[in-house]
């Protein structure tokens, strides 16, 4: 699964990079619909990954002596079912859920300010990290990503000699995801990621 996340992680950055420096007016074109057209990707494939592990789970508890017992004709599929949706889907049915809200909130609020807040692409590139960090970790992602810019913001302010100006998150969103899922497997360790997870 993570091979699958950082991928399409990277193949995003990849376009982010290409389109900003190759393609002049952005804003006017089709390709801002690559990272919707990436994003609705992302879902699809995370989803289809899941169903495979869990026609892996059902075979593999089926060849197994006592766990075959947990599945029909000895007990109701639904157990199976709960157990998948806490272990494999619960995580991304939650990021899922952030990464539309999010999606949805930034729209609406960048709309209303007059897109002062974020370009329009980086609405996708934030709902895309949300998503594929899973959950906990879109909070540890948010939670990193509002601290990294205030430190930007209050050292950019030092170094201007405090005058205010607007500072873009626009390479900072997927990058960030790529490290959180990258440093995963020490952030499973915390307490705090026990207490969050599912």
């Amino acid at each position: 699964m993570t091979f699958l996340l950082l991928g399409i992680l990277v193949i995003a950055l990849g376009a982010q990079i290409f389109l900003r420096f190759f393609c002049v007016n952005l804003r006017n074109t089709n390709l801002l619909r690559i990272y919707e057209y990436i994003f609705y990707f992302s879902i699809a494939a995370v989803f289809s990954l899941l169903a495979y592990y869990s026609y892996q789970q059902y075979v593999a508890w089926q060849s197994i002596e006592p766990s075959k017992f947990l599945l029909p004709p000895y007990q109701s599929i639904s157990y199976f079912f709960k157990y998948l949706g806490a272990r494999l889907f619960a995580p991304y049915l939650i990021s899922l859920s952030a990464a539309i809200l999010f999606l949805f909130t930034a729209k609406k609020l960048n709309k209303k300010y007059e897109e002062r807040f974020f370009e329009p692409e980086e609405l996708w590139f934030g709902a895309l990290a949300i998503f594929l960090v899973g959950h906990p970790g879109w909070l540890f992602y948010f939670t990193s990503l509002i601290l990294i810019y205030f430190l930007i913001h209050i050292f950019s302010f030092l170094i201007s000699h405090f005058s205010s100006f607007r500072i873009s998150l626009y390479y900072l969103w997927l990058p960030l995801a790529i490290f959180v899922i990258l440093i995963n497997k020490w952030l499973v360790e915390l307490e705090v990621w026990k207490l969050l997870k599912i």
